[in-house]
């Protein structure tokens, strides 16, 4: 036995562990269970796991959370722990954001971005690898790649514990208590005044949205933030889809060093569409196996449910010209159906949603995975206001309202960036509306990261409150029909629906036909009137026309540039050809007329060249769409004080009325301006069939004929005096409310020589502006034609339409009959202070010294004109008009001098 034992020296250790156990007695101090010596107790790197947890119930998922039991008074309900699976760490996954409440930001997707999970010592940290270069494994250029290119990290927190398995847990509060998502937060977010709201845990996805309070010096308030962390799909699942720039979408660009030295570019670029496979691929018209499902959201009033319903399906049209039948499903939210607990903010669903900022807007985004493209998720919102066709009130002396009337401030900002500062201070001295302010802020922030923002509701809320004020002006008091809020919800629904399938704006589409055509389809037939709903297209109403004889207010369906983008987005190449050679052939097609592609980038005022490429307008001939939108107005403002306002109401209504239709009246000048030196740009490649040179002039006759309507209207009395009577201005009163949202204005009778004169400084400053007179004169160069438009004869032109009082100086002139009037006198010092802009302006700085040779000398001449006329004239001429041209011509003398003397 004693050998046994001897012999089996682990036996014995037990057997007397055992004894210990059962007697009670205890081991040597200084030896632990084997009974050897034991030194000091190892550290533990992370409290025990098991501790950590105790008493939470853990939901599993794509990560595991852990929560106290609900109702547990005794527990702190905020504390809520998040496991990240040790196999998910380095991985790539989706990190999406969005605002889910508190202002008028609500539903507006954020940021996202593509994440992975990294443990460093005892923190998580939270990285984004750079993914505009390309790494390809056993390139020798991806190792250099790799160390210029870093990754960034977007936070970094504690470890809590780690599982016995090694998955780390973090504290979600201190990751996702902050402003990780960078909303406009304006003030410091209160991580322990941030509350949770939900917090849903799906296979695939994770959702959490926290009240995240937000302290200033005033107080505080409450902003949802929806933060969806999601899988992406596996490496090789979907085939991206090189992108062509004559067919607009949305794009996923990255750089490829490792490609041959001789390729011409070094970007891949990938357009932004879903994944969208036949069921059955021997079908001509088959199923997808997955359709691109919306759900609209229970918010949506019933009464407009249909329209909506419309607006998305309508592209199925287009998908079934491909071979899909049910590409796109709708589903409708209710409060007791399958869908009645889905969330909008749920990287799974697409949803469409009604929301109440107060801000007229829609918006149409969607996610894609930032590797190849791929779209993953949309969610369309439409603000409430955008129905209400009364609610929108124009301050046409605000920011906001110049920014979207008149783009062309961008083309003096970029050239001359204090002069147009100073401009604009000096023409808007109140300050914008802080909602707008907000929203605004929110989209350029949007576009600085690379995100779709679109202003079609907010501008479309205009032509809804116009056509609106038309209808009730020709009903004769009779119903305004439903339909007319209702196509034009279902037109805005199919724009940011084609968003949302990943196309971009078309601001070229409105011009595929003539407005004659365009009113026989709207009368007659389900045809569309514009190529394209991506297009910011107007509502259709011409003077004569009654809400019964309309049979569309806008165009009906989607057009033929739809169709054609949707083909080389989701179209399969036919069996025996390659998908190269038949994208190839299909973006060829772009020289067809309804296929005219041109976007954001080419409408930005003067400065794009394109006078077809607008916003709201409609038509092949640019100024027949203005002089219809004149003779609309014109008709409107005869007997306005009859219709727009019914008796008891207030007489701001009118006023209300009136600056919508002055609104339209000014909008419709920037595209007679645009026609002033404009070039007609094509995307056309080499070996397109019947392709166009890049650049086309437009025809000199033209514009000549743009400078003669804007002489006939916006610089002639009668533009402003024929239906604008001292009757009418007189009945013009303003609201005076004072509360929150309703600001009374400071001066209570209406400005108008304030209105004339903005309106006329809109339209002189986009055809003054530095890119246009640089254009004209490059221009004289490019004209193939004995008949050119020069650079000489648009300044002098100019100069002498808007002086042309000067070259007829007889009789006596009195007080209330000036020589030159009041609104004349406006438009001169208009043009005088755009022209001495140059004049004071280093010579080169804004345009050619050639052109800058050609202004001074225009404001000299008109400097000894004036002086001779002053000469001759003398005490005949009116007090006004003499004072108005001494300081003209004193400004002109300083303004010489000073830039001679600088010289």
């Amino acid at each position: 036995m004693r050998e046994m034992l001897r012999s089996r020296p682990a036996l014995w250790s037990r057997l007397a562990l055992l004894a210990v156990a059962v007697l009670g007695l205890s081991l040597p101090a200084g030896a632990d269970q084997k009974g050897k010596p034991a030194g000091r107790p190892k550290p533990k790197r992370f409290p025990d796991f098991n501790e950590v947890v105790k008493d939470m119930q853990a939901t599993e998922g794509l990560f595991t959370i852990y929560r106290y039991k609900k109702g547990d008074k005794s527990r702190d309900p905020e504390k809520v722990l998040c496991k990240i699976p040790r196999s998910l760490l380095n991985q790539d996954l989706l990190f999406a954001t969005s605002i889910a409440s508190g202002g008028p930001l609500t539903g507006w997707m954020w940021n996202d971005y593509l994440i992975r999970w990294e443990i460093v010592g005892k923190q998580l940290k939270l990285v984004t690898p750079d993914l505009r270069y390309v790494r390809k494994r056993g390139s020798p250029v991806s190792d250099v790649v790799a160390r210029t290119y870093n990754e960034r990290y977007l936070a970094a927190v504690p470890i809590v514990t780690m599982t016995p398995a090694g998955d780390p847990v973090i504290d979600l509060g201190s990751l996702l208590k902050t402003n990780l998502a960078g909303v406009p937060a304006r003030g410091s977010v209160r991580g322990d005044l941030s509350t949770w709201h939900e917090i849903k845990v799906f296979p695939d996805n994770l959702l959490v949205v926290v009240n995240l309070a937000i302290g200033s010096r005033q107080g505080g308030r409450t902003m949802g933030v929806a933060y969806a962390f999601r899988r992406l799909p596996a490496r090789g699942s979907y085939k991206p889809r090189v992108a062509d720039d004559r067919v607009g979408y949305f794009l996923t660009a990255r750089v490829d060093w490792a490609k041959p030295a001789t390729e011409r570019e070094t970007f891949v670029r990938y357009i932004n569409r879903w994944k969208l496979e036949k069921r059955d691929p021997s079908l001509e018209l088959s199923p997808p196996k997955q359709p691109i499902v919306f759900i609209i959201e229970k918010t949506v009033p019933i009464r407009w449910r249909r329209w909506v319903r419309e607006g998305i399906e309508v592209w199925n049209r287009a998908f079934e010209k491909i071979g899909y039948v049910g590409a796109i499903v709708v589903q409708q939210q209710t409060e007791d159906n399958e869908y009645a607990h889905f969330d909008p903010e749920d990287a799974r669903y697409n949803f469409f949603r009604w929301i109440v900022s107060g801000t007229p807007y829609a918006m149409g985004p969607s996610r894609a995975d930032p590797r190849t493209g791929q779209i993953l998720d949309a969610d369309i919102i439409m603000d409430d206001s955008f129905v209400r066709a009364w609610m929108h009130r124009f301050d046409l002396m605000a920011p906001g309202v110049a920014a979207e009337l008149k783009p062309g401030i961008l083309a003096w900002k970029q050239a001359a960036p204090d002069l147009a500062d100073e401009m604009l201070r000096l023409r808007f001295p109140h300050e914008p509306d802080p909602m707008m302010q907000l929203v605004q802020q929110a989209r350029e922030q949007l576009r600085a990261n690379g995100r779709l923002t679109c202003n079609y509701a907010t501008g479309f809320q205009h032509e809804m409150r116009f056509i609106h004020t038309a209808l009730i002006a020709t009903s004769s008091g009779k119903k305004i029909p439903e339909r007319f809020i209702g196509e034009a919800i279902r037109e805005v629904v199919a724009h940011e629906v084609g968003h949302a399938l990943g196309l971009r704006h078309n601001f070229k589409a409105s011009s595929w036909l003539t407005l004659d055509e365009i009113k026989r389809r709207r009368d007659t037939t389900d045809e569309p009137t514009s190529a394209s709903v991506m297009d910011y297209n107007p509502l259709l109403f011409f003077k004569g026309d009654t809400a019964e004889n309309v049979r569309h207010f806008i165009t009906p369906t989607i057009g033929p540039y739809d169709y054609w983008a949707i083909k080389y987005g989701y179209a399969d190449p036919p069996k025996g050809k390659s998908e190269k050679q038949f994208l190839a052939e299909v973006a060829s097609q772009c020289t067809r007329p309804e296929h005219a592609y041109l976007t954001d980038e080419d409408t930005m005022g003067p400065i794009s060249t394109d006078p077809l490429s607008n916003r709201f307008d409609m038509g092949r001939d640019h100024m027949a769409w203005a002089r219809s939108r004149f003779e609309l107005c014109d008709e409107l403002l005869k007997n306005l004080p009859d219709w727009a306002v019914r008796k008891g109401e207030p007489r701001y209504f009118l006023r209300e009325a009136f600056e919508s239709i002055w609104f339209e009246r000014a909008r419709n000048f920037q595209y007679l301006a645009r026609v002033i030196g404009g070039q007609y740009f094509h995307r056309d490649h080499v070996g397109d069939p019947d392709a166009r040179p890049a650049f086309v002039p437009v025809d000199p006759d033209a514009q000549r004929e743009a400078l003669k309507l804007l002489s006939e209207t916006l610089f002639a009395d009668s533009f402003f005096t024929r239906v604008i009577s001292p009757e009418l201005l007189n009945l013009l009163a303003p609201h005076r409310w004072y509360h929150f949202g309703m600001t009374p204005p400071a001066r209570t009778d209406y400005p108008i020589h304030e209105r004339i004169n903005l309106l006329q400084w809109w339209t002189l400053s986009d055809i003054l502006a530095p890119p246009v007179l640089r254009r004209v004169y490059d221009a004289e160069l490019k004209t193939t034609g004995e008949d050119r438009f020069t650079c000489a004869e648009l300044v002098r032109t100019l100069r002498d339409e808007i002086w042309k009082e000067l070259d007829n100086v007889s009789g006596r002139y009195s007080d209330s009959k000036p020589l030159i009037s009041s609104i004349r006198r406006g438009l001169q010092r208009t043009w005088l202070d755009l022209m001495l802009n140059y004049v004071r302006s280093r010579p080169g700085a804004l345009v050619p010294e050639d052109v800058d040779a050609m202004v001074r000398f225009a404001v000299r001449e008109l400097s000894d004109r004036i002086g001779e006329v002053l000469d001759k004239a003398g005490d005949r001429i009116d007090f006004a008009t003499r004072a108005h041209l001494v300081e003209s011509k004193s400004r002109i003398d300083r303004a010489l001098e000073a830039q001679f003397s600088a010289r």
